[in-house]
């Protein structure tokens, strides 16, 4: 089981954003909150995080400020240990789908078999054969197949 702490520590390592970003991002949707300090600078990113990042840009067909912000959200939370609409704080996959269609509809649209995200994500990062890092399974092999591709 994953520890109950993990994730925590300054918020521009939890979502993957530099201060001065959610700040940008707390003016526009949150302008009310009373923010921690931001002082923290550039979040370390790590390859496979860079690269769902870039998946999920790749695929976003929306290329507003949002977009990029939710794909760097995503690209991080994704290096969690639970499921990816858990680690977003999110109640069920459900929402996140809902979240990913709205803002992301060209991903949302691309994965086309409903499978859960964060497998999705690594599934296609893995495919690509400049890609050598790959720390999901291969579906076709794994006993959980069923689970990922279910409806929910």
């Amino acid at each position: 089981m994953a520890e109950r702490n993990a994730g925590l520590g300054p918020l521009t390592s939890r979502l993957g954003l530099p201060g001065t970003e959610i700040a940008a991002l707390s003016d526009r949707w949150l302008p009310r909150v009373q923010l921690p300090d931001l002082q923290n600078g550039a979040p370390k990113v790590t390859p496979d995080q860079d690269a769902i990042m870039k998946l999920i840009l790749m695929r976003a067909g929306n290329r507003t400020q949002e977009a990029s912000w939710l794909a760097r959200i995503l690209a991080r939370r994704s290096m969690e240990t639970r499921h990816l609409w858990e680690d977003l704080g999110l109640p069920s996959r459900a929402a996140l789908s809902a979240m990913i269609a709205r803002h992301l509809p060209g991903l949302f649209a691309a994965n086309s078999a409903n499978m859960r995200w964060k497998k999705y994500f690594y599934r296609q990062i893995c495919s690509d054969a400049a890609f050598s890092l790959c720390l999901s399974p291969t579906c076709d092999d794994c006993d959980e197949k069923a689970e990922c591709f279910a409806p929910d």
